[in-house]
């Protein structure tokens, strides 16, 4: 397999604290890197572990920083919806009690 030089100078790190394993295309772990661009430097990226290859991979690149975003908003979400959950569950409780009385009630008044 030939590689090539890439542009850019990247550093991968090999910490890893409760963060998902991804992979990209190729199938393979997406480490942790760190860019060491003019533009972005000391910024962590996930990347294609190929990039380097011939080819340059399957092209699998995003900022660490964003995935953390990404599931921020998602957990965000996830926490509506449960709250949600809860609300038609208890409305639905109500809703039993106010039938339950109901018919009580009307078993009262049929017997009077």
């Amino acid at each position: 397999m030939t590689t090539s030089k890439s542009n850019s100078s990247w550093s991968g790190t090999s910490r890893r604290k409760n963060r998902e394993i991804i992979r990209c295309s190729c199938g393979d772990i997406c480490p942790i890197y760190v860019s060491r661009t003019p533009e972005n430097p000391g910024r962590k990226f996930r990347g294609c572990p190929n990039y380097q290859d011939e080819d340059g991979g399957c092209g699998h690149f995003k900022w660490v920083d964003e995935e953390e975003d990404e599931f921020r908003t998602f957990k965000k979400q996830l926490n509506l919806q449960h709250k949600d959950i809860e609300s038609v569950m208890l409305l639905k409780l109500i809703v039993g009690l106010l039938v339950s009385i109901l018919v009580c009630l009307v078993v009262v008044v049929i017997k009077i």
